[in-house]
């Protein structure tokens, strides 16, 4: 019996060896005064990483003063500098493209007057400031960079409005055919393979349905193509990611709804620009993907597939309606790879109470109302599904969450691909949280592994659950970081107690 307990487990061990193995061979920390002292981060591929933030203290004449660090894929630091940035600016946002790091800083707080971007060159590890004076005044909402151009969107008196602004030429256009639509900003697309800029905005068009209209633009502002898809006559298309393609980005996909309800999506779509209108989009019900439901129990998922069994029968239109949060869709070998992640938004009740009694107690007999509060994103579960170049389904699964819950939709899923396995990951709480599978099937059930810390005797005392994310670094590399409070009572020439922001780098291989 012992001899058998003892084959099982090597052959367990054995077993775990193939699948998708996870190490945290460095850890990066630099001790701060506060908990919620953090710094932005943004990838440099294979280059590394750029760190910044503001700094607490100010020059004499009241100037901001940043600091940006370089590490590179060891976690080592290449370089530290300071920047000086007049105090009329506010930070706004960050890009990286093609070994250059851009900071944008807008003049306003609501609304952008005159826009400075700073750029920071890997090769030569310099930096040049641009001034671009703004005549439209905007509310920005996105931001990339591409090659030696920024592009920047957002809202002018409730319209869409892009702009781009070209480093070579030092001039900024406003780009053409926005302001007069009824139109909102979706997304700024820069990760292609070509040297053109995609801007995909929702329309509401003249029978109050909404289709995705598709812009390229080069990186002077010249136009090259305007593709509009709309969905069939009962439907709205609610958002839209392009594959990268250096042909185009003839496919488009994301999440389709009822003729005049955004706010929740009924499946996925997948669309092909370069065919006819009547086949140009493939739509994929949530009910008729065959893993969508495996985050809940096995009894409520059970009634579920019982309910949607005799719906067919009946001839019947399913409808099961979610919010999907869609990320940017991945190429990898013959397929295109899309994660959305369902959610819902959640809220607490707040009291308010007036007349004469205390602000801060409830008296009954004074009175009082109530109001109900954004209290964040909860997250259900992942779906992933691939589809060929001519956006036909080739297999589904999924990954449960319940746990994740956040006030801004971002990226919380991560994908490293294998040989023949894909490993899905998230974060939370100093956790990560893992599956492992190929295609339809199931390799590795859901399962967690503790993020180190930087000392075997460190002890961790608090973490800001806020503050912590996981971002794909490159290839199937990961970087998690947040702000940690350590405590260590062991080892000698280290605090007792320390505030850290970290960055744990992840290897999926």
């Amino acid at each position: 019996m012992y001899l058998k307990f003892i084959f099982l487990v090597i052959l367990l061990t054995f077993c775990n060896s193939l699948l998708g193995q996870i190490s945290q061979p460095l850890r990066y920390e630099i001790e701060i005064d506060n908990l919620n002292d953090e710094y932005y981060i943004v990838s440099a591929k294979e280059q590394g990483l750029f760190l910044f933030k503001e700094m607490d203290k100010q020059t004499e004449d009241n100037e901001y003063i940043w600091e940006i660090i370089r590490l590179d894929t060891s976690l080592q630091e290449v370089n530290r500098k300071e920047v000086i940035i007049d105090n009329k600016f506010s930070f706004k946002g960050y890009s990286y493209d093609n070994g250059q790091f851009v900071m944008l800083f807008q003049e306003g707080y609501d609304f952008a007057k005159d826009l400075l971007f700073l750029t920071f060159s890997i090769n030569s590890d310099t930096f040049n400031s641009y001034l671009y004076e703004n005549l439209v005044p905007i509310s920005l909402t996105e931001f990339e960079a591409k090659n030696d151009a920024v592009i920047f969107g957002g809202n002018v008196n409730m319209r869409t409005v892009v702009m781009m602004y070209n480093f070579t030429a030092k001039k900024g256009v406003v780009l053409p055919g926005f302001y007069d639509d009824r139109s909102s900003l979706l997304q700024i697309v820069t990760k292609t393979d070509d040297d053109w800029v995609r801007v995909i905005t929702s329309d509401r068009l003249p029978s109050k349905r909404y289709g995705i209209t598709v812009r390229a633009f080069s990186t002077m502002g010249e136009s090259i193509f305007n593709e509009t898809l709309q969905a069939k006559e009962d439907l709205s298309l609610t958002d839209g990611r392009i594959v990268n393609s250096s042909e185009g980005g003839n496919l488009l996909a994301g999440t389709y709804s009822i003729k005049r309800r955004t706010e929740t999506s009924r499946g996925i779509y997948v669309a092909d620009f370069d065919k006819e209108s009547e086949e140009k989009i493939n739509y994929y019900n949530y009910a008729n993907l065959e893993n969508f439901f495996n985050y809940m129990k096995e009894r409520r998922k059970n009634r579920i597939m019982k309910k949607i069994a005799r719906k067919k029968i009946k001839g019947k239109k399913l409808k099961f309606s979610y919010r999907l949060f869609v990320q940017d869709i991945v190429k990898q070998d013959n397929q295109n790879i899309l994660i959305g992640e369902a959610y819902y938004p959640t809220y607490s009740n707040k009291n308010y109470n007036y007349g004469y009694g205390s602000f801060n107690s409830y008296d009954p007999f004074i009175g009082g109302r109530s109001a109900q509060v954004f209290d964040g994103y909860k997250y259900t579960h992942a779906v992933i599904i691939a589809f060929d170049d001519n956006g036909k389904l080739i297999w589904d699964n999924s990954f449960e969450i319940n746990d994740l819950k956040s006030f801004q939709l971002e990226e919380h899923i991560h994908l490293a691909f294998l040989d023949n396995e894909i490993v899905m990951l998230y974060l939370y709480n100093q956790e990560l949280k893992i599956k492992v599978i190929k295609e339809s099937e199931i390799i590795e059930g859901k399962y967690t592994e503790d993020l180190k810390l930087m000392y075997e005797s460190d002890e961790m005392k608090s973490n800001d659950e806020e503050l912590e994310g996981l971002k794909q670094w490159y290839g199937n590399n990961f970087y998690a970081y947040g702000v940690n409070k350590v405590k260590n009572l062991k080892d000698k020439d280290i605090k007792l107690n320390r505030k850290v922001f970290f960055i744990n780098k992840i290897v999926v291989e």
